[in-house]
């Protein structure tokens, strides 16, 4: 019995230049919002919480999904984001509003 290889999941890399603005707005268009920084569930979304640029550009690792969907996130380097290929209208949103330069297409 053969099995067909599942496609790879593609990511557009994008540019970030007010992660805020982006996290706020997966959120936003996500219909059932998770965020997740350095491994840790994250439910106040509030300038009050821990999505302030100042934890974003301290965490190693944070990411946006849609239920089990991946919307943004980065790892390792908040300057290296990506948004899922299936959110390619989502980065051009935020790409026309000034929040990210997209970098190249989705590999």
């Amino acid at each position: 019995m053969f099995w067909k290889k599942k496609d790879p999941f593609k990511l557009i890399p994008v540019l970030p230049t007010s992660h805020r603005n982006i996290l706020m707005h997966a959120i936003e268009i996500s219909n059932e919002p998770v965020v997740r920084m350095d491994n840790e569930a994250i439910i106040d979304f509030s300038e009050n919480g821990r999505l302030t640029r100042k934890f974003i550009m301290e965490c190693h690792s944070l990411e946006v999904l849609d239920g089990e969907v991946s919307v943004v996130g980065f790892h390792d380097n908040p300057m290296e984001m990506w948004i899922s290929e299936n959110y390619q209208e989502f980065a051009s949103y935020c790409e026309k509003m000034h929040w990210l330069k997209i970098q190249g297409p989705a590999s």
